[in-house]
């Protein structure tokens, strides 16, 4: 299986846009079930009347009070501004306040640090919302590692309604501040208000005709929509990256979002879709160096057309599947090609040609060395031979199987009794 790239890539965004702090997958699976939850209901909470086992409503958000700050006791009216000296003794003031979080958050008393920064972050404001959307994001990324869940809430909803004032509607939103709040988003695992936020910057980035900028946002949208495990979404964004390889002749590109898709469009029950990859994938791989990779594409191709119930289809790409497999010492790709094409012929009751397809098997355990496959499958032979009624043959295959058994320590009781009924006429009609 091809592993999705996408982190890899999104390290080609703008220079604003700084890498995520590392996951804690633990914090994460507290945490998103409720994030959304409360990610627009801090201004004007709502009371649940669901039950009790809805949620508990979040406290009004700190972040958005307005009373007045020892450090700026008369704050400006609506649509007047600091001076630019007011701006920096707050900003040197504010810093301080950082300070001091930072303090009280390593002496073990993480309750006083955050409401320190609730502070910072309430006065921010007044430096406009980038400067207070880069404190919300710094502050967010150790609430997150910190796995304060109500601090990120807050968080989360202060910049949420910084994205609605600023960059919803009819409002013209500087692709800055789209960058700063996709970061921001970024790093509280916002996932749903970063795909947004990013579709925005692509369509800057098509406004340009900026071909990389338009990359880097594709790849941070097929991104978030794999770690929302959402493939369904995820398959536009990477199908549009692999027409701008393509048209740029980038073969080592077109290989890896051809990958992929392979992988996006199989999660996504497109078997379809995920076919065509895969052939393209083979044509891409038959060369001596990537020849390797070809068998297990096969395999893979032949699965979902038995998935799709195109079983003539999938008969012959198993087929195809084991004979390059065993050329290559791939046995244990052929030994799945195998199995795969005698559950068909079971399945359509052809004993006799799941049984060639048996004997092929017991040569590929052989030239494997693998004992058990050697006795599973004279086990498998062994049934079949009794469907058919040939009590000699199916106790002349449990013989072998018992004989591998013997060397394992493993089953011997179980093949014993069967040759033990075999050998005894009587007891065949219990067959």
């Amino acid at each position: 299986m091809n592993k999705i790239h996408a982190q890899k890539k999104s390290e080609a965004i703008s220079h604003n846009l700084a890498s995520n702090p590392q996951r804690n997958r633990n914090f994460f699976r507290i945490f998103s079930g409720l994030l959304l939850t409360f990610c627009l209901g801090y201004g004007n909470p709502v009371l649940s009347r669901g039950g009790n086992s809805d949620p508990p409503p979040l406290p009004p958000n700190p972040l958005e009070a307005i009373a007045p700050d020892p450090l700026l006791p008369k704050p400006p009216k609506k649509n007047e501004e600091l001076t630019a000296e007011q701006l920096r003794e707050l900003d040197t003031a504010l810093d301080e306040l950082n300070g001091e979080a930072s303090a009280e958050l390593a002496a073990g008393n993480t309750r006083e640090a955050f409401e320190i920064w609730y502070r910072e972050l309430r006065l921010r404001r007044y430096f406009g919302p980038e400067t207070e959307v880069e404190a919300l994001t710094r502050v967010g990324a150790i609430a997150w590692e910190r796995e304060q869940i109500t601090p990120v809430q807050f968080i989360e909803g202060r910049m949420a309604a910084i994205y609605q004032a600023n960059c919803t509607g009819e409002q013209t939103c500087e692709l800055s501040l789209l960058e700063r709040l996709g970061q921001g988003f970024q790093v509280l695992r916002s996932r749903d208000f970063a795909i947004q936020v990013y579709r925005q910057i692509l369509t800057h980035a098509r406004d340009r005709q900026d071909i990389p900028a338009q990359e880097a946002a594709l790849t941070l949208i097929g991104g978030l929509y794999l770690e929302k495990l959402d493939y369904a979404n995820a398959a536009a964004p990477y199908e549009q990256l692999l027409n701008i390889a393509t048209s740029r002749g980038n073969v080592p590109q077109q290989i890896a979002y051809i990958e992929d898709l392979a992988f996006i469009y199989t999660q996504a029950n497109r078997l379809e879709k995920a076919i065509a990859m895969r052939q393209r994938l083979v044509r891409y791989y038959s060369t001596p160096e990537s020849g390797q990779k070809i068998p297990e594409l096969k395999l893979a191709i032949a699965t979902d057309y038995e998935t799709l119930g195109y079983l003539q289809s999938a008969i012959n790409t198993y087929q195809e599947t084991y004979t390059l497999a065993w050329a290559q010492q791939q046995f244990y790709i052929a030994r799945d090609a195998l199995q795969a094409l005698a559950r068909i012929y079971k399945n359509a009751e052809q004993i006799d040609a799941a049984l060639e397809v048996y004997e092929a098997l017991l040569l590929v355990d052989r030239r494997a060395y693998n004992l058990y496959g050697i006795m599973n499958t004279y086990d498998e032979i062994g049934q079949l031979h009794l469907e058919q009624n040939n009590y000699a043959n199916a106790e002349r295959a449990f013989k072998n199987a018992l004989e591998i058994a013997r060397q394992l320590n493993y089953q011997e009781a179980y093949f014993t009794e069967k040759i033990q009924q075999l050998s005894n006429p009587r007891n065949r009609i219990n067959y």
